[in-house]
């Protein structure tokens, strides 16, 4: 008898220390949207319409609702719908076809249990009507957790003489 109760407790131990090692961090999870936003977001030459609209939609999925975007070279600070994410990663997507976005050098702070901040790197390859470019952004994006995800709910591009 005592083997048999020493031999469930170990199992179920074992079994509740096995699920807690693979499953994925906070950290992870956040490394892994923003994987899944870099690849929404590259575009490739003979992408039909359908994906594309298709990956638009993941991307803007992965956002709170609103949004808040912040690029001051640009003039631009507001706050967006899923619409409007959409609208413009497909004017993006039209206009730099065959650019890949990789986020880089990323540093991930989790101040608490519904919210972490991001410091990364986006970098831009791709071909432009002079031929091919790199860049590259410095970015800060907050992160809030919502019904167990992990989701987006600000960008601001870190202009470089601010630093």
């Amino acid at each position: 008898m005592k083997n048999k109760i020493v031999f469930l407790v170990l199992a179920v131990f074992l079994l509740g220390g096995g699920i807690f090692f693979f499953l994925p961090s906070d950290e992870q999870k956040i490394r892994d949207n923003l994987d899944s936003l870099a690849e929404y977001c590259s575009s490739v030459n003979k992408e039909s319409v359908l994906e594309t609209l298709h990956k638009v939609t993941l991307a803007a999925q992965l956002c709170t609702v609103p949004c808040a975007v912040h690029i001051e070279s640009l003039s631009l600070k507001r706050e967006l719908i899923s619409k409007e994410i959409t609208d413009r990663l497909l004017m993006l997507k039209k206009r730099l076809p065959g650019t890949r976005f990789r986020f880089q050098d990323t540093v991930i702070d989790v101040q608490d249990e519904g919210r972490a901040e991001v410091l990364t790197t986006l970098s831009l390859d791709g071909k432009s009507v002079d031929g091919r470019f790199t860049d590259a952004y410095e970015m800060n994006i907050i992160v809030d957790k919502q019904d167990g995800d992990w989701l987006f709910s600000s960008f601001t591009v870190v202009e470089f003489m601010k630093k």
